[in-house]
């Protein structure tokens, strides 16, 4: 031991890690779910058996989190499979309230692209309530369409309507990789369909929903006219978010980015978000009022653009430990980069365990993590 002192510098680790360490090692292992589950009952009959032993507590805990992480993530698995099980190949009606809406070029043809949440999913014998599961789906659609039954076009549906699609066919995707990207990102299903039926059953005079997106489309088109086309599609995929609008003049900038080996360059990441507030903590260095009404501006300004903007991962990310960072400021507390990248990691695998199998997530919190430890590591030695 003393020549470990010596040689290496340990820092401190918050259970916390260990928590989430637990947490991933039951996502990965979790075809061995029932395995799991009954080591952890066991490690609770011996708990109580030996109520004395902190080891053995301790060692409960940990196996919970392994068994809750392989619960989880079969669930969503599992999740999926039903749905098809019950829908595939079959006509069904589904309403929802359209939380997204996104014109794009696919193919070189004119598509609306209309997220909806899903409230029920029916078919003539059965019906299925998914508003609690927070699941979502993709429709693809032409501009002109128009409704059969409804007397709105496809292209009136706004954000914040509630809709019902009638005789619509579920096919399960046949590429594994949509599939988990599908479940990752909570989307049932993807529907492509030149002429839906559908009706629109609610249209609510006013909703913050729809004056959020009224206000980053307006955003998105004024800035279109302001920037050239060369520099709108950079902007709009790397500070704005939005990769749909501009995925097609984008493709050959793709491919050359592809050639070098530097296509993550064209990512969203964290860096945006520090080069946004790098700009303005430049811009109040030069205004001479208080620090803490700076950084309650600064903090106003950074949640109105991530609110005005399309989110990743990595971007998330880092727009939570920047709000995490100004809630220990204002409540002066101190700020433990390693604990709170870990509390992030933890929430978003809390939300969807399959993110731990997505390079922009692993790369994102590994960078991370990477840069916090040797932060520590660094100041823990300094202070020697």
């Amino acid at each position: 031991m003393h020549f470990l002192a010596q040689n290496f510098h340990f820092i401190n680790i918050s259970p916390l890690f260990i928590i989430t360490l637990s947490f991933i090692i039951g996502i990965i292992c979790h075809t061995f779910l029932i395995p799991l589950s009954i080591i952890f009952a066991a490690l609770v009959c011996c708990m109580l058996l030996f109520q004395h032993h902190t080891f053995l507590k301790q060692l409960t805990l940990y196996s919970f989190f392994i068994c809750a992480g392989a619960y989880l993530h079969h669930k969503e698995l599992r999740d999926y499979d039903n749905f098809y099980t019950l829908f595939e190949n079959k006509k069904i009606t589904i309403t929802g309230i359209v939380i997204d809406k996104n014109e794009l070029i696919s193919q070189y043809k004119k598509l609306t692209a209309i997220t909806v949440a899903i409230d029920t999913v029916a078919t003539h014998t059965s019906l299925c309530e998914l508003r609690r599961a927070g699941k979502t789906m993709l429709f693809y659609t032409k501009n002109n369409t128009t409704s059969p039954c409804g007397l709105r076009s496809a292209s009136t549906i706004a954000v914040g309507d509630t809709v019902t699609f009638y005789e619509i066919m579920c096919k399960r995707p046949t590429n594994q990789d949509f599939q988990r990207y599908q479940i990752k990102e909570q989307i049932v299903a993807t529907i492509f369909d030149d002429s839906p039926t559908y009706t629109i059953d609610n249209h609510p005079t006013w909703s913050l929903r729809n004056w959020v997106w009224q206000q980053k489309k307006r955003l998105l088109d004024t800035l279109a006219t302001k920037f050239s086309p060369h520099t709108f599609r950079f902007f709009s995929s790397l500070f704005l978010g939005n990769r749909a609008c501009v995925k097609t003049s984008l493709e050959e900038t793709n491919e050359q980015f592809k050639v070098w080996g530097i296509s993550h360059f064209l990512a969203r990441s964290g860096l945006h978000l520090a080069l946004f507030l790098l700009i303005w903590h430049t811009i109040f260095s030069f205004i001479p009022i208080p620090l803490i009404y700076k950084q309650l501006i600064i903090t106003l300004l950074s949640c109105i653009y991530f609110i005005l903007t399309w989110t990743s991962a990595p971007f998330t990310r880092s727009f939570a430990l920047f709000i995490i960072n100004k809630l220990c400021l204002f409540t002066k507390t101190s700020f433990h980069l390693l604990h709170y990248v870990t509390l992030v990691c933890f929430c978003f695998l809390l939300y969807s365990p399959l993110y731990l199998f997505f390079l922009d997530f692993q790369l994102s919190f590994a960078l991370t993590f990477a840069l916090a430890w040797f932060n520590q590591l660094s100041t823990q030695y300094e202070s020697k």
